[in-house]
């Protein structure tokens, strides 16, 4: 593994793009927590909020819930995204140093960002999906006063109602074993693949339209980010709204997609809901992707500064380094 020079002791040149992705994903993520919890309300069609619009939605949370109503599943959400940002950055980075490294005579440029981001998308999901599954049924739940609102589980007994993070993990373990934690992940993929892929190949593709001494400069970066991750998640949205919903069936006996795969959701939302159902919160998407890109893209690269990660332009050089018994050791990435 690639390794980086830090303070005269040399460390994996993963463990700094871990630690840089982990506090950039989390940091983005708390600022856009209100959003989050409307957009995934909406996405799942919950009765109370379907036609309240943005603003009506916050008001029905503020309501009922009050203001930290606002981070109900906050705590799930951060817990994912830190290991989810670290892996998926790192992952992206790794995969793009391999496929180099593999492949000398490959042209680097946006499609070699599209092929390593789309990997790293799948890697990162795959390795964090049940806690974004648990991040999924506690901001579905609604509460009153920092309650659980007993009326509404008594007039619907078959929603299931959770007290944290480990109890949503052991009821769905309980209830379902290991596949329930992993229900709704196809969609996931369907739709991180070239989420993911594309988001990294658009940033690459506007980079190449900003001019040669602007390319460092943080507002380029922070804009090209943003409208990268804007052009990715249209594209993809309607599979993230099947996921959701397929994520969150069990708590709702009038959900549509129950027993239905991801394709199969995809129909029987359109049939039902109609086919705006499968943007549904994609308005509010945008208000979130924008300041979780420019927050994201800010923190990561001032985090890679700060512990000495060497830019991402920078072709990686294999130097041969011998151990003490004169076999090969693992190559030093060199600057």
């Amino acid at each position: 593994m690639e390794e980086a020079e830090r303070g005269g002791w040399a460390v994996p040149l993963a463990v700094p793009e871990l630690i840089a992705g982990g506090v950039a994903g989390g940091v983005a993520k708390c600022a856009v927590a209100p959003l989050e919890r409307v957009k995934i309300l909406l996405q799942t069609s919950r009765a109370e909020f379907r036609g309240s619009g943005l603003v009506g939605s916050f008001r029905t949370i503020y309501r009922t819930e009050g203001p930290f109503g606002f981070y109900r599943g906050n705590g799930a959400s951060v817990a994912r995204i830190v290991p989810y940002a670290a892996l998926h950055y790192m992952a992206y980075e790794e995969y793009h140093r391999w496929i180099i490294l593999g492949f000398p005579n490959v042209q680097q440029g946006p499609v070699l960002d599209l092929v390593a981001g789309s990997i790293a998308g799948g890697t990162a999901v795959v390795s964090t999906y049940p806690l974004d599954l648990v991040r999924t049924k506690l901001a579905y739940q609604l509460q009153v006063k920092g309650a659980v609102n007993l009326s509404l589980r008594e007039s619907k007994p078959s929603e299931q109602v959770y007290k944290g993070i480990l109890d949503c993990l052991k009821i769905i373990y309980r209830q379902n074993g290991l596949k329930g934690l992993y229900r709704g992940m196809a969609p996931s993929l369907y739709g991180i693949f070239p989420y993911s892929g594309l988001k990294f190949y658009f940033y690459e593709k506007m980079k190449t339209h900003v001019p040669e001494e602007h390319r460092r400069d943080i507002i380029p970066k922070l804009a090209c980010g943003s409208v990268a991750g804007l052009l990715g998640q249209t594209i993809t949205y309607p599979l993230d709204v099947v996921r959701r919903q397929m994520q969150v069936q069990a708590l709702s006996s009038s959900n549509l997609v129950k027993g239905k795969e991801t394709f199969g959701s995809l129909a029987m939302i359109e049939k039902h809901q109609g086919w705006k159902q499968l943007f549904s919160g994609l308005s509010i998407n945008y208000l979130k992707v924008v300041p979780s890109a420019a927050l994201g893209l800010t923190v990561y690269d001032s985090m890679r500064d700060w512990l000495n990660v060497p830019s991402r332009e920078q072709v990686p050089v294999v130097v041969p380094v011998l151990s003490e018994d004169g076999s090969d050791a693992a190559p030093v990435y060199s600057s």
